[in-house]
């Protein structure tokens, strides 16, 4: 089953401004084996999206040109079958209950440990190999 794993790795869009915390991101996902495409705007992400499929959207908050919400909530029809995952720092999200109605999987709150967000990501391997 290890070796299932390994194969069936979902590809990844991480959407981050902040270009320390996006590097130590890319290096550590990369480390695990996973591919991983990171920009630092949400147009990018659109851009991106517009050639490329991603299993798992990872967006944070705080982005240049929008909010890592609004861009994520922008996806939900044209993406319904991604997961979405959103960074958010304390207070960011007023409600976060509410993030799933805008297609909005899972919401980590920073600082997080990496583990977490491995979790989520696994997560949707083990729930892809089941389907």
């Amino acid at each position: 089953m290890g070796q299932a794993n390994r194969m069936t790795k979902p590809s990844l869009l991480l959407v981050e401004s902040d270009d320390m915390i996006r590097n130590v991101l890319i290096s550590a996902l990369e480390k695990f084996g996973y591919s991983t495409v990171a920009v630092d705007t949400a147009e990018d992400g659109s851009q991106i999206l517009n050639n490329k499929r991603f299993d798992v959207i990872i967006s944070d908050y705080d982005l240049k040109d929008t909010t890592g919400l609004e861009f994520l909530k922008s996806l939900k029809s044209v993406y319904p079958d991604k997961t979405n995952v959103l960074m958010i720092s304390y207070g960011d999200v007023e409600n976060v209950s509410e993030t799933k109605d805008y297609g909005i999987h899972h919401v980590i709150e920073k600082p997080f440990l990496f583990e977490e967000l491995l979790n989520i990501i696994e997560g949707v391997t083990k729930n892809s190999l089941v389907a």
